[in-house]
């Protein structure tokens, strides 16, 4: 073999020169079950039930961009057998966990080409068991659908022979991704890096660059026949609507200045101690490595800059940034391994991924599961909601995403966002079940400080319509106080009853448990009784027997 072909690691110790791949796979099977237990008990996160409100709106017909929701199609099945959204996402979970051991494998092999096995392993249970790995690797979201392929089809890069069958291969698992998430194009870097060390082992042969070539030509087909099928599916392939909506998420998203989450970077070292020195170390071994080589490993660790200019470095992004990392990072592993213990590394990996999970604190599943319940108890039909991320799958959410994105873009239309939304559509319930470090809509129906991200306008009107039912359900109705007189804009239409003491509407007399029919426009309330009385929209609804689940409904990343 030439220079470039051969693999160099450091001088083994005694430790090293024992071969503890079996200790690694025993250590990777553990985490495996661990994660198992994680993904079934975990609190959703609000970006998995916008996921799977997306899957559900797919199935009732709903319209929606062929970008970035290709999944809708892979899991089309789950509604149907899923009692709440909570349990399809629950079952979306052990898919993606599925996904995350298949790039654990993917790692194997992409780190096999520059170490030993049992570093390739060790390197492996690093990325699993980093701290937000073991958090959000197995989540129900983009990320892990996407990083399963993009890892593989590095994996083919970097050790198959490149025989057409592998080229198409790689280029349909690349085109896959593409269509999964624009976030795929972080890891050109990666490929860049490992296709120029294929192309160096193969002597700069123009006949091999040709191969190479074919992966992203490859690709770019893979993705417009993906686009192409998958738009007509949908039955509104909007080629111009796709091509502005992935313009304003990479300009939104991807390139937007000084990066705002660093501090879940800090986290992450914190939880991730292993990950981290082997980061470390392959940096410092970086320029040891034979020319081309260390050009393939710099591609792979490049990744890392994207917590510098890609905006939305949340937790759930850092297992689909490392996979590529840690790979490369497994030269640090080798020189850790010749320093101290390859033994040792494993242990700890292990054992750190384990207390990230003892320690991880109380879930709120079962309080969210309420609130879907709840939803299915008050109401016979599906009606149109607002919330904050789709948080009851089974009706029809009328409002965008109120991620901070989300209310930005929001911001960036017209002014009466929610007025023009309510004077188009029926959207009798408001839900305000956000986070309690981030109360969007509760922050504005209870006055509190953050409801000043959303525009004064928005406010009034959503404060104007809605009364509370439930918990954290608001209907459109009224309240008036004994004695006083109010004028209320419907904006909600349709079945109204009447509650508290009787009331007037427009000069006619309603008896409390009354049902009317109230259309768009002002009315004339009037309380002439000694208790409050008001109008709620429905037909005598009925509220649950157990009283509201305590909040918070959330937990932190």
């Amino acid at each position: 073999m030439s220079r470039m072909e051969t693999i160099e690691v450091p001088a083994p110790t005694q430790d090293a020169s024992r071969d503890h791949s079996w200790l690694a796979l025993i250590a990777l099977a553990v985490i495996a079950v661990v994660q198992v237990h994680f993904a079934l008990t975990r609190t959703i996160n609000w970006d998995e039930f916008f996921f799977y409100g997306q899957i559900v709106d797919f199935t009732q017909g709903e319209a929606l961009r062929p970008l970035q929701t290709l999944h809708v199609q892979l899991f089309q099945w789950i509604p149907g057998i899923a009692s709440t959204g909570v349990d399809g996402i629950v079952i979306g979970r052990l898919f993606m966990l599925a996904c995350a051991l298949v790039t654990a494998a993917s790692i194997t092999l992409i780190a096999g080409k520059f170490a030993r096995r049992e570093y390739a392993l060790a390197a492996a249970l690093i990325w699993l068991t980093a701290g937000f790995t073991m958090q959000h690797g197995w989540s129900f979201r983009t990320d892990p659908l996407a990083t399963v392929p993009l890892a593989a089809a590095l994996a083919v890069l970097a050790r198959s022979r490149l025989s057409p069958g592998w080229i198409a291969l790689g280029g349909l698992l690349v085109g896959f991704a593409g269509m999964v998430t624009v976030k795929t194009i972080l890891f050109l870097p990666a490929f860049a890096g490992l296709a120029w060390l294929r192309w160096s082992e193969a002597k700069f042969a123009p006949a091999f660059a040709i191969r190479i070539a074919a992966i992203p030509v490859t690709a770019a087909i893979a993705f417009a026949a993906l686009y192409l099928w998958h738009g007509s599916v949908l039955g509104d392939a909007d080629a111009q609507a796709g091509a502005s909506y992935a313009s304003g998420v990479s300009q939104s998203m991807l390139f937007a200045g000084l990066p705002i989450y660093l501090h879940f970077a800090v986290k992450a070292a914190i939880i991730s101690v292993a990950a981290v020195a082997a980061i470390g170390f392959a940096f410092a071994k970086l320029k040891s490595r034979p020319r081309d080589e260390m050009i393939a490993l710099a591609g792979l660790l490049a990744p890392l800059a994207a917590l510098l200019i890609y905006r939305n470095t949340l937790p759930y992004f850092y297992p689909m940034m490392l996979a590529p990392v840690i790979a490369a990072s497994v030269i640090g592993v080798a020189a850790i391994a010749e320093l101290y213990s390859l033994k040792l590394l494993i242990g700890y990996a292990a054992i750190s991924g384990i207390v990230v999970w003892a320690v991880d604190g109380p879930g709120f599943k079962e309080q969210q599961r309420e609130i879907q319940i709840a939803a299915d108890t008050i109401f016979d039909e599906p009606v149109g909601y607002i919330d904050f991320p789709d948080m009851l799958p089974a009706h029809r959410k009328e409002n965008g995403f109120l991620t901070a994105w989300g209310i930005e873009s929001q911001h960036a239309r017209d002014e009466g966002y929610f007025r023009n939304l309510l004077e188009e559509k029926s959207v009798p319930l408001l839900l305000t079940a956000e986070p309690e470090k981030n109360p969007t809509l509760l922050a504005v129906m209870q006055g509190l400080p953050q409801q000043a991200r959303f525009r004064e306008d928005d406010r009034a009107v959503l404060r104007a319509t809605y009364r509370p039912f439930w918990g954290p359900f608001w209907l459109a109705g009224k309240t008036v106080p004994a004695g006083q007189s109010a004028t209320y804009e419907v904006l909600v239409p349709g079945p109204y009853t009447v509650t508290g003491v009787p009331i007037s509407i427009d000069g006619t007399r309603h008896d409390a448990g009354s049902i009317i029919a109230l259309d768009r426009g002002m009315v004339t309330l009037e309380n002439t009784g000694d208790g409050e009385a008001g109008i709620i929209w429905g037909k005598a609804l009925r509220t649950p027997d157990a009283p509201p689940p305590e909040r918070p409904y959330w937990r932190g990343f």
